[in-house]
């Protein structure tokens, strides 16, 4: 019996630390952008995708692209100007594959909801399901001593993207996933309170000031890191600045706007 009772709490003392260490690979978990020329083999790729695939999901309407071509990395570094594509050591493309799905279906019946004129559950559930297979990967990636960052280049640039790499109608370029061995420690990067994201029963109303006050610290913050000179190449010039210039609206900005709309709407993503 007293064996019995010491391997029970063996037990939980070991349930615990694993949690507590899973805990701290979320929580320790920051952009990597520079990493070190260390190869990454093929299996460790292959075991990041699979914990990927463990993300809870309905139908999997996704698809990973390893772009490995060097001349392919180069073009899509003249395309998006950024070095990370060549320089990164695994590049993935993760896309939103209903293509797939719809085949998978047809597979089932001839009239499936995918041949209607709108199916808005799906294509939100598959944005929900593309989310946590990012999540799960980065997450594996973490716990094998491996950095990432997510790169939206993809989604800006569809058709850009969709024709460089002939992808068929249905499966739609939405982000890189840059994964290596890190080589450099940046600091822990600012997130909006608890506070302003959580409440209980009821919708809790955003108070102005607290968001004017959240983006002045983690611009004093990212100021102090030298983020945006770091990362961007852009000086004297604070986060809420670069912001205000990533989604201030004019002619360029709509131009681009409606031909991602377009493009998603001839590709199936439709609500």
């Amino acid at each position: 019996m007293v064996v019995e009772l010491w391997w029970e709490v063996m037990a939980e003392e070991d349930t615990g630390r694993r949690r507590r260490g899973a805990l701290s690979v979320i929580f320790n978990r920051r952009s990597i952008r520079r990493y070190k020329r260390t190869p990454i083999s093929d299996e460790i790729v292959r075991l990041i995708l699979e914990a990927g695939q463990r993300a809870p999901c309905i139908y999997q309407s996704y698809t990973v692209i390893q772009i490995t071509d060097t001349k392919l990395r180069s073009e899509l570094t003249r395309i998006f100007d950024d070095k990370l594509i060549e320089e990164a050591p695994v590049l993935l493309l993760l896309c939103i594959d209903l293509l797939r799905t719809s085949r998978m279906f047809s597979a089932i019946t001839p009239d499936h909801v995918l041949t209607s004129r709108d199916h808005p559950i799906e294509t939100v559930e598959s944005l929900i399901e593309l989310g946590m297979f990012l999540s799960n990967a980065i997450t594996a990636a973490e716990i094998l001593g491996l950095g990432s960052v997510i790169l939206d280049y993809p989604l800006r640039t569809c058709r850009e993207v969709t024709s460089l790499l002939g992808l068929p109608k249905g499966v739609i370029p939405v982000v890189f996933l840059c994964v290596g061995v890190p080589n450099e420690r940046p600091p822990p990067r600012p997130r909006l309170p608890i506070g302003l994201i959580y409440s209980k029963d009821r919708y809790a109303e955003v108070r102005n000031e607290d968001l004017i006050n959240h983006l002045k610290e983690a611009s004093e913050k990212l100021r102090l890191e030298g983020y945006i000179e770091k990362y961007g190449g852009l000086k004297g010039v604070s986060y809420m600045e670069y912001l205000r210039d990533k989604i201030r609206i004019d002619k360029a900005a709509m131009k681009d706007i409606n031909s991602v709309s377009h493009f998603l709407q001839e590709n199936g993503l439709k609500i």
